[in-house]
């Protein structure tokens, strides 16, 4: 009877709320309320104050979030003006998952919640190094998901990663209603979930009937004690118990009429509220166990999760005279060599781990033991990868980085703004930036991804030219706490020997690579590797013009720089953009003669010397176009 009665008035309240907002899906908080109800009150483990060994809800079919908000309501997180708030603006009732220190992710569109549970569920697989016989590490990731999830492929792709590698905290939740915004699924979607599960090594619950309170019970109690991860399905009835649109696609994104809301009424009896009280679970003693028996590891683990992180600049300042004219990710690989003595640092490449240079002999693959190892081979599988990789950075404990070719970027755009959406700190690493990566042709040579991540509002794009510019990238990224960070390196040797450094100048995202003291001739601004060419025609003019030669590696670190430094750097009327993109962001420089040398067209398959007279990058002709600026 307890349970008949909240689970009732669940139903109730998504869909007065649903219908008062005009706006909303009241068929995913109906048709769910029983299975979500008795996992709330019997499986989760509830502490907001306890952030190391809280239970996370993952809601994958974000749009059915308002039933999370309304069992928020009964344990006193919200109150009723949060809820009556829903999709209202500054409300704490968003119409889809938001980050925040209660709400677990945000999981955007349909599938991406299940790849961002099983980042979280891998992170404190390897987080349980240091519990040393106390739990405190020990949880479970819980995934709510619906048809449409699983019709996604990035959520094909995670799965497969999540029972290869047997990440067993990992339950998910399906809510198999066989109902999408087309209607039934039947005629596009007609899968065995359940053999297709098990051939991807996970455990399979079910089918079972989701609204039977003792069956749920039974399959949560027995998915906690899995093995494997596992998948529980759940045979709904989708807006359950509305007489006019239940287990129809009509409940599943609008609202009820007055006269269908009054037909749910009738259905039940309502006159019930229940508070339930949170209980807080006292680890301090934990910590003082810990403390005493495992000084070493106590202190080791407050400095991970204080981000407080060391490395040996003696080392990384000799690579500047041992390593000069090799590509920037052979450089930065030398860097990461350094880096790696940190045990927070987790990496990994959508299987290019030789061509991204992502890896060396300090470091062992994650497999099935998640204790030692920190390098992840997440196959190819760039989707799935960025998710996960927004998992292991949720808890803002360490530093997680993910590589690919840049072109590869379009896989990942998608997961890249959710995480600069949620202000998560995380580190993409993509290399291969420029059309000068060759015969592999046009579909393997970047073009509009530069300007893509740029535009992206949170993230701060670097792409640099020598090993200082480098080194401050991987600085910057790594004290970075709300905002996520590319880094765009070359496959391509070139000649990118530092010459003049003023330091403070490079932790601008935009300096004066020369020295000038006479009257400025012309202005060259670029990034990475095509400073290359700038260098060029700055030492063949040197004797008859005063060119100055700008490095802005990261533009949206220079242009939160003061007005005045800005004015400094670019004060001059003739001014020469250069590089290998179809970037239109240059615009915002613009002077009295402004030229931009840049790719506006798809490249080709052929070798580096015929791709740079394709698209006018040879020495030549760059020579040309400047005598013909400072002749103006």
């Amino acid at each position: 009877m307890f349970f008949f009665k909240i689970i009732n008035n669940v139903r109730i309240i998504s869909a007065k709320i649903i219908n008062n907002c005009n706006s909303g899906h009241p068929g995913m908080p109906m048709g769910m309320a029983d299975i979500f109800c008795i996992f709330w009150y019997k499986f989760y483990k509830i502490n907001f104050n306890n952030f190391f060994n809280k239970d996370k809800i993952i809601i994958s079919n974000g749009h059915g979030i308002l039933i999370k908000y309304i069992l928020l309501y009964y344990i006193n997180i919200y109150n009723l003006k949060n809820i009556k708030r829903f999709r209202q603006i500054n409300s704490k009732t968003p119409a889809h998952p938001e980050k925040t220190k209660i709400i677990d992710a945000s999981t955007g569109p349909l599938g991406q919640g299940i790849g961002i549970g099983i980042g979280i569920g891998l992170k404190q697989k390897i987080l349980k190094k240091f519990n040393n016989f106390y739990n405190i590490f020990n949880n479970k990731i819980w995934i709510i998901c619906g048809d449409g999830c699983l019709m996604e492929g990035v959520s094909n792709e995670c799965m497969s990663f999540c029972g290869n590698l047997n990440i067993n905290n990992i339950i998910i939740i399906y809510d198999d209603n066989k109902i999408s915004i087309d209607g039934k699924v039947f005629f596009y979607f007609n899968e065995n979930i359940k053999y297709k599960f098990i051939s991807l090594n996970w455990n399979v619950i079910g089918p079972i009937n989701g609204h039977c309170y003792i069956s749920i019970y039974n399959s949560l109690k027995k998915a906690k004690k899995s093995y494997f991860p596992t998948i529980i399905i759940f045979s709904t009835i989708i807006g359950f118990l509305s007489p006019d649109k239940s287990n129809t696609e009509f409940v599943h994104g609008s609202c009820f009429k007055k006269k269908e809301y009054l037909n749910i009424l009738k259905n039940y009896f309502i006159n019930f509220k229940y508070k339930k009280k949170i209980f807080y679970k006292n680890k301090i003693k934990y910590f003082l166990y810990y403390f005493y028996y495992f000084k070493k590891n106590f202190f080791e683990l407050i400095r991970i999760i204080n981000k407080i992180f060391y490395f040996n600049l003696i080392n990384i300042y000799l690579l500047n005279n041992k390593y000069k004219n090799f590509s920037t990710r052979f450089i930065s690989s030398k860097i990461l060599e350094e880096f790696f003595i940190l045990k927070e640092i987790i990496i990994g490449s959508a299987d290019l781990t030789s061509s991204n240079l992502t890896k060396n002999k300090k470091v062992c693959s994650i497999k099935r033991n998640f204790f030692f190892n920190k390098y992840i081979n997440y196959g190819v599988r760039e989707f799935g990868m960025s998710l996960i990789n927004y998992g292991l950075s949720i808890d803002s404990i360490g530093y997680n980085i993910c590589s690919t070719f840049l072109v590869f970027m379009n896989y990942m755009y998608s997961a890249i703004r959710n995480i600069s959406m949620s202000k998560i700190s995380s580190i993409f690493l993509f290399t291969h930036d420029s059309f000068l990566i060759g015969q592999d042709g046009p579909s393997h040579q970047p073009i509009e991804q530069l300007h893509a991540l740029r535009i992206i509002p949170r993230i701060y794009v670097f792409r640099p030219y020598n090993i200082i510019e480098i080194i401050i990238c991987w600085y910057l990224s790594f004290k970075l706490k709300k905002n996520c960070s590319a880094i765009i390196l070359s496959r391509q040797n070139f000649k990118n020997k530092t010459n003049y450094i003023n330091i403070y100048n490079v932790y601008k995202g935009g300096y004066n690579l020369t020295i000038n003291k006479k009257k400025i001739d012309l202005i060259i601004i670029s990034t990475g590797s095509d400073l290359e060419f700038c260098i060029f025609c700055y030492n063949y003019f040197k004797k008859y013009f005063n060119i100055k030669i700008i490095s802005i590696y990261c533009i949206n670190l220079f242009n939160k720089q003061k007005k005045c430094y800005k004015n400094k750097i670019l004060k001059n009327e003739k001014i020469l953009i250069l590089e290998s993109s179809n970037e239109d962001f240059w615009y915002k420089y613009k002077s009295k003669f402004f030229f931009i040398l840049n790719l506006k067209k798809f490249g080709k398959s052929s070798n580096e010397n015929d791709l740079k007279k394709y698209f006018n990058f040879t020495k030549k002709f760059i020579i040309k176009l400047c005598l013909y600026i400072i002749n103006l």
